[in-house]
């Protein structure tokens, strides 16, 4: 299988992580996707597996709101990572929060320099394009 990209979605949410799998699996057949369900988890992953030189860029579809460790804690333990680790990764938010309902979470989320966008929930065909 040639692979076009990978996909780390991490949410605490099940359903939300199963929706936005399967989401990824029927837009493209040639990505490679794994799921958490907790930050701390998809963190450890990404220590364990440091030599990506040889894989495709990995896109990490990250919630905020979640226990344990949260979207801002996982992005700040992230950026304690080498710098050869990180450039194999894009993190962009899928969150439920709106500019309207939480303007200072999603301005400081964009402050943080391995974020790159954020995407309202649920993910959408237009929405993966823009990306």
């Amino acid at each position: 299988m040639n692979v076009e990209f990978s996909f780390m979605i991490i949410d605490d949410n099940e359903l939300d992580c199963y929706v936005t799998r399967k989401f990824l699996e029927r837009t493209n057949k040639n990505i490679l996707i794994q799921t958490f369900q907790n930050a701390q988890w998809a963190l450890e992953t990404i220590r364990e597996n440091p030599d990506r030189d040889n894989l495709v860029l990995t896109i990490i579809l990250l919630d905020l709101q979640m226990p344990f460790m949260n979207g801002f804690d996982f992005v700040e333990e992230f950026e304690k990572l080498p710098a050869e680790v990180q450039k194999n990764y894009r993190i962009i938010i899928l969150t439920v929060l709106t500019s309207v309902g939480s303007p200072g979470d999603i301005y400081r989320i964009l402050t943080y320099r391995p974020v790159k966008n954020i995407v309202q929930k649920p993910l959408t065909k237009e929405k993966l394009i823009s990306l």
